[in-house]
């Protein structure tokens, strides 16, 4: 989600954040910072006109990806780092929830986080995004069994549990999630209870409702979801 990048050594100025309300990666870090209740000045960046590619943008992330923060003179980049960042800095109660302190909860929340592309990867094979976003694709329904794969593997993690590392939610449930939405505004309803009647699906889609009922969900991604529904309807 991301390459990941950081520059200058000082953390001095209040927090800028960068971002996309379209972009699935700017939504984690945006979940994370209401999670955390951090303070923030929130810096738009349009992708569709190519704002992350001018010169400006490019001096806080030489990438010219979104998400970014800025601190005084200190910049980073890549959805994942600045979500960890951001769990290390405030070192509050709700912090240390996000992203747990001890070191085998921990390494259970960073492989977590790296799941997620494989989820993403499995969901990818059939509604194929990018090819169809950028690239005139098309979507391949006779994939959903491949897709249906990420199902089976979350709720493996799962269990009976109502958060993917535990009883606790943390970053790793906002990163691994996002695929999931991703496969709900690119396929018809049908379709989603066909995917979700695979195994694990009605585990997982008990763990999306829980995010979804979470206070700020809504206002952090329901225009960014509904936006990229339509971008991805007109060209299918």
């Amino acid at each position: 989600m991301g390459s990941g990048a950081s520059s200058g050594p000082k953390e001095s100025g209040g927090l800028e954040f960068y971002w996309d309300f379209r972009s699935p990666p700017s939504r984690c870090v945006h979940m994370t910072l209401k999670a955390l209740g951090a303070k923030y000045d929130p810096k738009p960046v349009d992708i569709f006109k190519g704002e992350h590619k001018k010169p400006d943008y490019l001096k806080i992330n030489p990438a010219g990806k979104v998400p970014a923060i800025k601190i005084g003179n200190f910049n980073l980049n890549e959805s994942r780092a600045i979500a960890t960042f951001l769990c290390n800095k405030y070192n509050t109660a709700a912090a240390k929830k996000l992203y747990p302190r001890g070191a085998q909860q921990r390494a259970e929340v960073d492989r977590l986080l790296l799941l997620s592309d494989e989820v993403d990867g499995a969901i990818q094979k059939q509604i194929n995004l990018g090819a169809v976003m950028f690239a005139g694709g098309r979507p391949s329904p006779d994939q959903m069994p491949e897709a249906a794969k990420s199902l089976k593997l979350v709720a493996g993690y799962l269990q009976n549990n109502n958060w993917v590392a535990g009883n606790n939610m943390t970053i790793a449930d906002f990163f691994l999630a996002t695929p999931f939405w991703l496969y709900e505004i690119c396929t018809s309803e049908d379709d989603q209870d066909e995917f979700f009647s695979y195994e694990g699906g009605s585990t997982v889609k008990a763990w999306l409702k829980r995010i979804r009922d979470l206070p700020y969900f809504e206002e952090v991604n329901a225009k960014g979801l509904e936006t990229f529904k339509q971008i991805y309807s007109s060209k299918v």
